[in-house]
């Protein structure tokens, strides 16, 4: 049964008698009422669309109950219903990437060309740093073949043997780095500038 059969089953039925209809009318408003706060409520409460279905059942509630007091009265909130929810979710979209919710699920940070600026600026200088490595001493914490640890100034790093095995507890010199891989050869097989002999 679609949606335009229950309302005109519902346009169909005895309205309900005149005294009865103030107290529905106030259940129309309130029913509407409750839908909208819950489309509201669901821009700052995660619910996995749970509240939305509430307000999706509290709107057809109060269509339902607005054809019991008149079939002029369920038209106008049948109406109602039908232009402000695309309002209310045209509203909802301007103002959900603004809220918690909307903000943890949206990317919006760090996509101005100012914070793009400052990511590259801070690539650039971790490069750098990484570049100047080339030369330093540390020693093999585990055996590299090739990749492994070392110890470099009481920091454990991730590197790799320029050739061969190199095994725990040799001393080692920083060759090459490339992007953040960083390459050692054993500290007697490197002269005096870090370069290999």
């Amino acid at each position: 049964m679609s949606l335009s059969d229950v309302i005109i089953t519902l346009a169909q039925t005895t309205p309900a008698p005149a005294d009865a209809n103030s107290s529905l009318g106030w259940w129309v408003v309130g029913l509407l009422t409750l839908a909208a706060l819950m489309v509201a409520l669901e821009l700052f409460v995660p619910s996995g669309g749970l509240i939305s279905v509430v307000a999706g059942l509290s709107a057809i509630a109060g269509v339902v109950v607005a054809f019991k007091i008149s079939i002029v009265t369920g038209l106008i909130a049948l109406g109602l219903v039908l232009v402000l929810t695309p309002t209310i979710l045209w509203m909802a979209i301007k103002v959900f990437p603004s809220t918690p919710v909307g903000r943890n699920i949206i990317l919006t940070e760090g996509t101005t060309e100012e914070d793009m600026q400052r990511r590259l600026h801070e690539r650039h200088a971790e490069t750098e740093a990484i570049s100047s490595l080339i030369g330093a001493q540390g020693k093999a914490l585990t055996g590299l073949r090739p990749g492994g640890t070392i110890r470099l100034d009481g920091e454990d790093i991730e590197a790799f043997a320029e050739t061969g095995i190199i095994p725990a507890g040799t001393k080692v010199v920083i060759t090459s780095v490339n992007g953040r891989q960083i390459r050692v050869m054993p500290a007697d097989e490197v002269g005096d500038l870090g370069r290999p002999t």
